[in-house]
Formats: C-alpha cells, structure tokens, sequence
C-alpha cells in the first residue's frame, strides 16, 4: 500500500445479497455478495476525477440470475439507502448505481421495463436499466413483461465518493450494504 505523508488510506467496500422465500417457486442467486475496492489513498482518488466534485472508486460486474420451477413473471428490486438521483448511498462517502444489462430469459435476450408497481405495465423499456430506490426491473419483449424460468443478468456497480469525504485524517472505512429482491406475480 502506498501511503503518502498526511494522507490516510481508504478502505471501501459494499455488501449485497439476494432475499427470497425459501418456499417460493423461484429462487435468486448473485455471484459476488462482496465488491471490495480496497485501500485507496486521496492521491490516487485525485487521478479518478469525474467531476468538480466527485471521484470513481471505479466498476465492478457481477450476475443476477432466478431459476424458477415454473414459469413466473419476475420483478427485481433492490433494498439499499437512497442517495442521490438514481443511486444508493454508500457510506457517508458517496452513492453507488446499479446499471443492468444482457438480461437474458429461458436462454433468448430480453430487453428490461421499470416499474414503480409490481404488476403494472413497464416503461422505459431498453436494452439497459439502472436499478434505481424504489423501482424495479422486469424482463420485457414485445414491449410486454413476459414469463420464464430462468433469468440473468448483469449487474455493473458504478461507485462515486465525494470531494469533501475523501479528505480524512485517519485511516477510515467506507460501507454500504443493500439486497436485490425477487417479487413473483
């Protein structure tokens, strides 16, 4: 670890999960429960500049997928603390987003719909969708939600930390934690 003089290393991490009823007819996985961004000094926060105010701690993939018994409409949210805009807190440092895409249904891509309601008609149906608080995600084609058994996706974790919090006198960490949620209906 480099560490510079008056500067103090930054440790960040967040945490998510996949919550579903054990009994249910669906069941959710993700492939890394844990993005670890390390040790970061304000040095080289300073190079991951992305505006006037905020630096990139930088993205990290992983892939959501739901095996299903039978064939459900599936919606996906995700349960964290809203930050700002579309993106979820992370620590008292910055925000995270969730940006999805290659979503795939029983084996064919599939484009996703937000929807504030689950069982409500998607809109901004695309290839791509951030995951934003209190919207979630379902698989859409011919601008419809449609059944399946088995769905992916993946899910890119965009992480931002501000100006002002990056300047710390002693070694400090950064935490966020939040669940993706699977809704049948």
């Amino acid at each position: 670890m480099r560490m510079h003089a008056v500067l103090a290393a930054l440790l960040a991490s967040a945490s998510l999960h996949a919550l579903a009823a054990p009994n249910d007819n669906c069941q959710m996985q993700i492939s890394n429960t844990v993005i670890d961004y390390g040790q970061v000094t304000r040095a080289e926060l300073l190079g991951r500049q992305v505006s006037p105010t905020a630096f990139a701690l930088g993205k990290q993939t992983m892939t959501l997928s739901v095996n299903c018994r039978q064939p459900a409409l599936m919606t996906i949210y995700f349960r964290g603390a809203a930050g700002d805009g579309n993106a979820y807190r992370f620590g008292n440092a910055g925000n995270f987003a969730l940006n999805l895409s290659l979503a795939q249904l029983d084996g064919k891509r599939v484009k996703l719909g937000n929807v504030s309601v689950t069982g409500q008609q998607p809109d901004n149906m695309a290839e791509t969708a951030v995951l934003s608080p209190g919207i979630g995600i379902v698989p859409v084609q011919d601008e419809r939600t449609v059944k399946g058994s088995s769905f992916s996706v993946q899910v890119e974790i965009d992480t931002k930390v501000s100006g002002t919090a990056s300047r710390v006198a002693d070694r400090t960490t950064w935490r966020s934690s939040g669940s993706f949620e699977l809704v049948e209906n």
